[in-house]
């Protein structure tokens, strides 16, 4: 009864968060160029290469990315249903990430190839592929390369930002490295978890970054060519909303988070009750919504987004850097995305409370030797970091809090460094940084205190 009642939950859920997209873009067009100004800017996100960190808010316009997020997570939406797959809490962990990087990266012509390329495998292997939609949806991070290699690999500089170039090598290109990556990923996610022990919840960020370094390396290292970055194209009515955009989002996460609280609190038994029990939980190898029921989880997820929402206004508040760009907005979803499996704001807030310290040291070793602070934690790469290094958290939820913060500045020392590796072809960049900080930290703490096993150590 109660997996039913998870069933039902997380595909309201689901749906709700992709109604709330589409209007979202809806009433955004109104501001700028109508829905034909929408439609427009969506195919410019579509017929562009999106490497990390393209921001879709500049290339097609804010409605246009909200758009691309709405179609995209309703069309998930859809296949669950229409398949009657089972809605578990790791398929909503996966469902938020594509609704995250719909800002940033995926767009609805880069996606399929690959989750093609997952479903074929499982229907090699003869198991039913209702059970691995999630990892389907997990394989969309490979995105941006389909993109690249459709668009401009084939043709290399003579690529125009704006123009739709499509040639038969690059159909051809985008097919085979999709469906082949797809085919391989369902492997990789295995072998990462058993390298992290499952201390890395975005599992699927160092499995696929391992795969992105040797896409990249054969593709344009071992080719000699030279990559390209991201597209940006001139977006003036973006840059002067800034004010606007910041209140847009702000109401948008608010109603999220808030409408989820309030459900989860009267389907709850309008009580709080299991949730001081799952604030206990390390979420180590954690499943909140199996064991506590999605009430409780939505409970969560409203408390917990409304944290990852305040830590990044006052960022934004207090120190120069971004706002609400696209990638800024999907690293607050991605941020919440496990909250039925593993996260919570007991676990979480010392991992934020790490990149806040290796700023400020940064930023006091540079004020005396009276050099220009390098970043900040508004600095779009940050942002996006500590979003996914919150998947740390059964490192502090094991080890207690002062290992969540040696783990968050471990990941922000290193966070902007991994995408060079991946080209930044791969969107779960974040979960790689967080995957090799997992490997790093948990192998000291397992060598050097063998016997550290109890919280507040």
């Amino acid at each position: 009864m109660e997996m039913n009642a998870n069933d039902k939950a997380i595909k309201q859920m689901c749906l709700g968060i992709a109604l709330v997209l589409l209007v979202a873009a809806a009433i955004f067009s109104l501001k700028s160029d109508g829905l034909e100004g929408l439609f427009q800017g969506w195919f410019k996100i579509l017929i562009s290469p999106s490497p990390l960190m393209t921001d879709y808010f500049r290339v097609g316009g804010v409605s246009s990315a909200f758009f691309n997020a709405g179609i995209c997570s309703l069309t998930c939406w859809l296949i669950v249903v229409l398949t009657k797959a089972r809605a578990t809490a790791s398929m909503l962990a996966s469902y938020m990430l594509v609704v995250a990087h719909c800002f940033y990266g995926m767009n609805f012509l880069n996606i399929w190839p690959c989750f093609i390329g997952v479903i074929l495998y499982y229907v090699h292997k003869k198991k039913n592929f209702r059970d691995h939609l999630h990892i389907a949806m997990l394989s969309m991070a490979f995105g941006p390369l389909v993109g690249e290699v459709l668009f401009r690999y084939p043709i290399g500089s003579g690529f125009v930002v704006g123009q739709a170039q499509i040639t038969p090598i690059g159909v051809i290109l985008a097919a085979v490295i999709g469906l082949a990556a797809g085919m391989v990923l369902p492997g990789m996610l295995e072998g990462a978890m058993w390298m992290h022990k499952g201390y890395n919840l975005y599992n699927g960020g160092l499995a696929f970054g391992l795969v992105g370094c040797f896409l990249y390396a054969f593709l344009y290292k071992t080719m000699g060519l030279e990559s390209s970055g991201p597209v940006a194209l001139d977006n003036s009515f973006y840059d002067g909303i800034g004010e606007i955009n910041w209140r847009f989002a702000n109401i948008l996460f608010i109603l999220i988070f808030g409408t989820a609280l309030i459900a989860g609190f009267i389907k709850n038994g309008k009580s709080l009750k299991g949730y001081k029990e799952l604030l206990e939980e390390t979420g180590h190898l954690s499943n909140f919504a199996d064991k506590y029921g999605m009430d409780v989880c939505l409970i969560n997820f409203g408390l917990y987004g409304f944290m990852v929402l305040i830590y990044m206004n006052l960022v934004m508040l207090f120190t120069d850097g971004v706002a609400f760009s696209g990638p800024t907005v999907g690293a607050i979803f991605a941020a919440t995305a496990f909250a039925a499996v593993g996260q919570h704001p007991k676990n979480t807030w010392s991992i934020f409370a790490g990149y806040v310290a290796l700023s400020l040291f940064v930023m006091s070793i540079c004020m005396l030797q009276g050099r220009a602070i390098p970043w900040t934690l508004s600095t779009q790469g940050y942002i996006n970091g500590v979003a996914f290094a919150t998947g740390l958290a059964p490192i502090a939820g094991r080890y207690g809090w002062r290992s969540g913060v040696a783990s968050g500045i471990v990941s922000a020392a290193i966070c902007t460094s991994t995408a060079s590796i991946h080209g930044g072809f791969m969107l779960f960049n974040g979960g790689f940084s967080a995957g090799i900080t997992a490997l790093i930290v948990i192998s000291v703490l397992e060598h050097h205190f063998p016997h550290m096993k109890v919280r507040g150590i």
